[in-house]
């Protein structure tokens, strides 16, 4: 089965713009399985940093300083993560991030 250039892309997108991956889930695109499975785990991926982001962003802006610096840190590091899934989904590779494929999958299949 050949993925196509327009799927890529989308599966793509979704891992680095989130709430994107709303419309491969919800739309007609869940029927194609690539999608359906890069939009789920985007969007559990998703929100899973954004509440991480949130609440240990807010716990490390306790910490005078250092706090700032390893929260900026860990932006970096989500965002080249982000990036790195993106490319890998370009490429058409259908991977799964451990902890957060098994709690998209109850809800993928």
């Amino acid at each position: 089965m050949t993925i196509t250039h327009e799927y890529r892309l989308l599966a793509a997108f979704s891992y680095l713009f989130w709430p994107f991956s709303l419309l491969l889930v919800l739309t007609m695109y869940k029927k194609d399985r690539f999608l359906r499975f890069h939009g789920y785990q985007a969007l559990f991926l998703g929100i899973c940093g954004t509440v991480f982001y949130l609440v240990g962003g807010g716990l490390l802006y306790i910490i005078p300083f250092f706090g700032v610096l390893i929260n900026k840190a860990l932006l970096i590091v989500w965002f080249i993560f982000t990036l790195l899934l993106a490319f890998r989904c370009f490429q058409g590779e259908k991977f799964k991030i451990p902890v957060i494929y098994d709690l998209a999958y109850g809800v993928m299949e």
